[in-house]
């Protein structure tokens, strides 16, 4: 490899850095602006290493018949923001009676590249829609708008879900499988 191409690499591997290690804070979501959400998936596969899989379990399960064609949001959907963060609060519901176990997490969903924090107490879940990312301690779940509301609808189990990597998570060992225990335990068929 001569210097120009080292040249080359070492310019593009110094623009990834730079785009992963930008701040998040004023980002549209892919609901606002679709075209912001390319560059932010590949953003998120870099701090996440293999969370683009998810997308690729979404187009598996899709083509096996378990994600429906009305699982997906369609592109000029007005009402697709208001549609996944009903999901969001419904997904909360859900786990919501394992509160107390939990620990604290913000899950990205990787389509509309959408942040939410779920803050687990005593009293419940608190959901917080629309965030610019996760906090520097949460426990990160990536998932997809259809798989998303394929759970909350029963027509996917948590444990299909974990197996198939239509869920992926990041952060503390311990506090992924209390995560993934309870996806399993609350979403059945």
């Amino acid at each position: 490899m001569g210097p120009p191409m080292f040249r080359y690499f070492l310019v593009t591997g110094l623009a990834i850095v730079a785009l992963a290690s930008s701040a998040d804070a004023g980002r549209a979501c892919g609901f606002e602006d679709p075209n912001s959400a390319t560059m932010q998936r590949v953003k998120l596969n870099l701090i996440y290493p293999n969370s683009l899989y998810v997308q690729g379990a979404v187009d598996e399960a899709l083509r096996e018949g378990v994600l429906l064609p009305t699982h997906f949001t369609r592109p000029g959907d007005f009402f697709a923001l208001q549609r996944t963060t009903s999901n969001l609060r419904q997904f909360a519901v859900l786990v919501d009676d394992a509160a107390s176990d939990l620990p604290q997490f913000s899950m990205v969903l990787m389509g509309p590249v959408l942040w939410t924090r779920f803050h687990p107490t005593v009293e419940g879940i608190t959901v917080e829609n629309h965030v610019a990312g996760p906090l520097p301690d949460d426990l990160v779940v990536v998932m997809d708008v259809p798989a998303l509301a394929a759970l909350v609808s029963g027509d996917v189990s948590g444990a299909y879900a974990n197996e198939t990597g239509l869920v992926r998570y990041y952060g503390n060992p311990a506090e992924i499988e209390i995560l993934r225990e309870t996806l399993a335990a609350k979403f059945t068929r």
